[in-house]
């Protein structure tokens, strides 16, 4: 494997930006194009008429394991050209693999603008709540309803330019050997924990009382609420429409549990951002049983997984897209 994830020294996940890389896991062995901004896909182009459309979420929104033309967001970009005629719609994958809810606000301040796109689509996925807790890039006060500003880890500069250097990722492509020494060093060495693992006593940024780590206590149900909410705010800013759906692969076997009460709660709350929910249009077409769509041995939505994806998106962006652009 020839890694394409790195960390922002502002401690959130993006991909490398203008590179090819191999990813050969198993039987399957694929190539990926990152543009200027880590995108998937082709070089970035302003078109002046066009409408973007920017795609984010993890793995799942990346295409993991899948070919270009097999994601979702490819399919998308398909459907769209098929069914309208008189706007041109640009979809940008914007996936990140190992992405959370609390990576997407440092990001959008840092590629937003010049990405400048029309609409933004969160893809909440099954672990994305999880994340943000893991990673503490927010810290919610509670006692004033505002986030705080955190980080728990931070990425040694060094291993950040070594993993630009074409030779290091000659070598990642051609040696195993290379491969475990890397994977050793991003577990060990790339980062500096900040929180020295939420010790309250040592860490030297701010982090959550205790009984905030368990789902019941509700903190990081709220936490999520505030950072989508910061999303929305930005896509207000920036004169950006913002949506939110799933990947439909919300199941009881594979949601982690921060993310599963913030699922469900979406189901009874009344949210101030608009919601599509994938789930049950996802589970008519796997038969209620999702692995039918995964590649085998792990949890990624193989090809044809994708296209589900796709297509039931597709049922309720269809009707959004004209009434909010063809129809004004």
């Amino acid at each position: 494997m020839v890694t394409w994830i790195e960390m922002h020294p502002n401690g959130f996940m993006m991909n490398v930006r203008n590179l090819e890389a191999l990813h050969h896991t198993g039987d399957r062995i694929n190539r990926y194009r990152l543009n200027e901004f880590g995108l998937r896909g082709d070089q970035f182009t302003h078109e002046a008429d066009d409408y973007r459309i920017l795609l984010i979420g993890d793995s799942f929104t990346f295409g993991l394991y899948l070919e270009e033309q097999h994601t979702f967001s490819t399919h998308l970009s398909r459907f769209a050209s098929n069914d309208f005629s008189g706007i041109s719609y640009t979809f940008l994958n914007g996936g990140i693999g190992g992405a959370g809810l609390a990576d997407w606000p440092g990001w959008l301040n840092l590629f937003g603008n010049q990405i400048n796109p029309d609409l933004v689509i969160y893809f909440l996925n099954t672990a994305d709540s999880d994340r943000a807790i893991s990673k503490n890039l927010f810290v919610l006060d509670e006692s004033e309803s505002t986030l705080l500003k955190s980080q728990r880890w931070e990425p040694r500069n060094i291993f950040i330019n070594m993993g630009r250097q074409s030779w290091y990722r000659w070598l990642q492509e051609k040696s195993h050997v290379m491969n475990i020494v890397v994977r050793f060093a991003w577990r060990h060495l790339y980062f500096k924990d900040l929180t020295y693992n939420f010790d309250p006593e040592k860490s030297r940024v701010v982090i959550p009382e205790t009984n905030s780590f368990y789902p019941d206590s509700g903190y990081s149900k709220n936490l999520s609420y505030k950072i989508i909410e910061k999303m929305h705010h930005w896509c207000k800013n920036n004169h950006c429409d913002f949506l939110v759906t799933t990947t439909g692969f919300f199941d009881e076997t594979h949601t982690e549990p921060h993310t599963n009460i913030l699922y469900q709660s979406f189901q009874y709350e009344n949210l101030s951002f608009p919601f599509f929910d994938n789930t049950k249009c996802m589970m008519q077409r796997a038969g209620s049983d999702l692995n039918s769509f995964r590649i085998p041995e792990g949890e990624h939505p193989d090809e044809n997984g994708a296209m589900a994806i796709a297509e039931c998106t597709w049922q309720w962006l269809r009707s959004w897209l004209n009434e909010n652009t063809v129809q004004k």
